[in-house]
């Protein structure tokens, strides 16, 4: 036969009294915090869950906002070299109708004038900016400029079939070649923009001799340089003689700004892919997060009420025994 005792009787009520306190406080805690897994004792398998998701969201959204950063930029690329083939398209349509010899001198200073506008759009154009820093001009964000102007000439063939040099300015990228990348998964990094060399051309800065000499003449290859010789011509009333190389030069600028758009088009379309796809990982995440850690409040706050009842229950039915024990012990003996 089990004796039972005073400390057995007082020890069970205690460990009831704690276990339902416990559960209380539990309880409490839950519905204080919204979480129903709040240290890793609560549920140490669902923790190491709750571990493991945080940890790759955070990776996602890291992920996700190199994609978004990117993404504008790409963007932002993209607009800037449609908006600058709407003016070399508009340069190449002045070029072929000033090639025709009814042109006047106050016709070509007019049409000169348009070029010059033409100019200070592109390279303005080359000189965007995202959050302050130039998305043209590789990893040297901070410049100002991605071209600097220097002084060239052409030998231009006037009307009589003599040559006259023409000054005029090329345009020399001022940048670094080496494209910012962007990691958007953990084994791909994207381009989101080119150098302005690679979408507006480049020439070398004094080409001919350095100081330029008159009777050292240089055709331009980059875009902004050919306009630049375009401009003088209409100025110095010589275009007529060069409109050919003129023409060609501008569909030539045109044909590289095209394969640039195409390039810059295709990265964008692939962010916003993996955006799209990083917005639905991360809402299936979260999904499993909550499932996994979040607490039903309406449930927890009927299981509290519940849990205070039997507590109050558990102290009324122990001091009826504690009030009871001698006489029940004396009797047992």
């Amino acid at each position: 036969m089990i004796q039972i005792t005073n400390g057995m009787i007082y020890n069970n009520i205690n460990n009831e009294l704690s276990n339902e306190s416990t559960s209380i406080y539990n309880l409490q805690d839950q519905i204080s915090s919204g979480l129903q897994i709040n240290y890793p004792q609560d549920n140490p398998a669902g923790m190491v869950n709750v571990l493991s998701y945080k940890n790759s969201t955070a990776l996602v959204t890291q992920y996700n906002s190199n994609v978004t950063i990117a993404n504008s930029i790409g963007s932002l690329a993209s607009s800037t070299i449609s908006n600058a083939m709407t003016a070399v398209n508009q340069a190449s349509t002045l070029a072929i109708e000033m090639a025709n010899g009814t042109n006047t001198p106050a016709n070509n200073q007019a049409a000169a004038q348009q070029v010059g506008q033409i100019i200070n759009e592109l390279t303005q154009y080359a000189n965007t900016s995202y959050n302050g820093q130039n998305i043209f001009t590789g990893n040297n964000l901070n410049l100002s400029s991605a071209y600097t102007p220097t002084m060239a000439y052409f030998s231009a063939t006037t009307t009589s079939g003599s040559t006259t040099p023409v000054e005029y300015q090329v345009y020399t990228y001022a940048g670094t070649d080496t494209n910012q990348n962007y990691q958007i998964t953990q084994n791909e990094t994207v381009t989101p923009s080119l150098t302005a060399d690679a979408i507006f051309g480049n020439d070398p800065a004094n080409p001919s001799s350095n100081p330029p000499s008159p009777s050292n003449s240089y055709t331009p290859s980059g875009l902004i340089s050919v306009l630049s010789l375009f401009q003088s011509e209409l100025q110095n009333n010589v275009y007529q003689q060069n409109s050919s190389s003129i023409i060609q030069g501008i569909q030539n600028g045109l044909n590289t700004m095209t394969a640039a758009q195409a390039t810059v088009g295709t990265v964008v379309q692939r962010l916003n892919e993996q955006q799209t796809s990083y917005q639905t990982v991360l809402s299936n995440i979260s999904q499993l997060l909550s499932q996994t850690q979040d607490v039903n409040v309406a449930q927890a706050m009927t299981n509290l009420t519940q849990a205070q009842e039997s507590y109050q229950a558990t102290l009324e039915a122990s001091s009826n025994i504690t009030s009871l024990t001698p006489m029940l012990l004396q009797y047992l003996k």
